[in-house]
């Protein structure tokens, strides 16, 4: 699950919902057997590395499959599971304290909570969703208010920097933690990099030395694992999809090819080929909650085979990478979504529902080579926004 619940399981939803409908409803019967949720726990027995991996990631496709009426399972009974599962291993502690290390174990399980909690709400049970969403906002004691990074600890084959930008259920209190939108701002373009000077690439066996150097910059690792594969689209929530369109363009020409080497880290499962696939359509898929965030695709056109016929990603103004004299790609610069229109209607967020990609339909992006005012006010939906306002649930 760490490997496909981001990315991966999201894809299949989308143009397989059969199969789809099938693994979930294969999690459901290893949970019945097996008491939880297969993670890393099934290859580890808890006895190893993967013990301090992830927890509660099956929560997020469960979500998502009922907001979009994905598959004929007996919710009722899946509910039971999810519920259930969240006890599991480090989630008794979650309960009884708030807060687990490691810290990242922390930000899971409340993001399981507020998965689990949509499920509840859907299906009448108020109780148990208030409860449930109740222990879903105790994201915030994984961070650390001084400094708004998450707190010390062991991290899993990454760093408090790479964890620190996940896409949690409440981005607007997440952002106003680390100091507000401009701060938020500072924090990723740091992150990345912005305004920083060159870094000198390890060669073949660098020494511990050289990378215990490049750690220390506590930067992007360039997708070559988990931890970064949401970072980019955190300036969605803040205002900036323009910011995220310059790190996933960047990505998508520079990290990835056809020949040896040609993807920047392990595919893990199908998970990073899965990224390339969203990213290069201009959507990003937000696990567990129901939508997608929208950014400037690398096709001028393109289609997805979903369940209701079609979903269309159309532009005008896109401009095709350049070939140079010698044959290679010259440096093609980004580009913006200056407006959108979804089914020919006036798009002005930078979301829009799972839902209205997996009926089919059109969505029409008009792009420029500088940034707009497009997404600059309307953000994706969080916890603690006005009830009205909050779309996409």
């Amino acid at each position: 699950m760490w490997d496909i619940y981001k990315t991966q399981i999201p894809l299949l939803a989308a143009i397989v919902p059969d199969r789809a409908a099938d693994l979930l409803e294969s999690l459901i019967r290893v949970c019945e057997e097996e008491g939880n949720f297969p993670i890393g726990y099934r290859m580890a027995r808890g006895a190893d590395r993967f013990f301090r991996q992830a927890s509660a990631l099956a929560h997020t496709a469960l979500a998502d499959a009922h907001a979009t009426g994905s598959g004929a399972l007996d919710w009722s009974w899946a509910l039971v599971h999810m519920e259930a599962d969240l006890r599991r291993l480090y989630g008794e502690n979650f309960v009884d304290d708030g807060v687990v290390h490691p810290i990242t174990h922390t930000l899971d399980l409340a993001y399981g909570h507020h998965c689990t909690a949509r499920v509840a709400r859907a299906l009448g049970d108020r109780r148990l969703a208030d409860e449930l969403e109740g222990r879903a906002r105790r994201w915030v004691n994984a961070f650390d208010a001084s400094t708004g990074l998450l707190l010390d600890s062991e991290y899993y084959e990454g760093g408090r920097w790479n964890y620190s930008f996940r896409l949690l259920h409440d981005m607007r209190a997440r952002i106003a933690l680390a100091g507000g939108d401009d701060a938020f701002v500072g924090m990723l373009d740091a992150f990345f990099g912005f305004g920083a000077p060159a870094v000198t690439q390890p060669g073949l066996a660098p020494p511990a030395a050289e990378m215990a150097a490049g750690y220390a910059l506590n930067r992007f690792e360039g997708l070559n694992n988990e931890p970064d594969m949401e970072a980019p689209w955190a300036y969605h929530y803040a205002g900036r999809p323009d910011r995220t369109a310059d790190v996933v363009h960047a990505a998508l020409t520079w990290q990835f090819g056809t020949g040896a080497g040609g993807m920047p880290g392990n595919d893990d499962s199908g998970g990073l080929s899965s990224w390339y696939v969203w990213a290069s359509l201009g959507l990003f898929p937000v696990a567990g909650q129901g939508l997608f965030l929208v950014n400037a695709p690398a096709f001028a056109r393109a289609a997805l085979r979903v369940g209701g016929g079609e979903f269309v990603i159309e532009t005008t103004g896109h401009r095709d990478t350049p070939i140079g004299a010698d044959g290679v790609h010259e440096t093609p610069p980004a580009q913006y979504v200056q407006s959108a229109t979804l089914n020919g209607r006036p798009c002005e967020t930078t979301h829009i529902s799972a839902s209205d990609v997996h009926r089919g339909g059109v969505l029409h992006l008009e792009l420029g080579p500088e940034p707009s005012a497009w997404g600059r006010s309307a953000r994706p939906p969080s916890l603690s926004d006005a009830p009205a306002a909050r779309t996409g649930e």
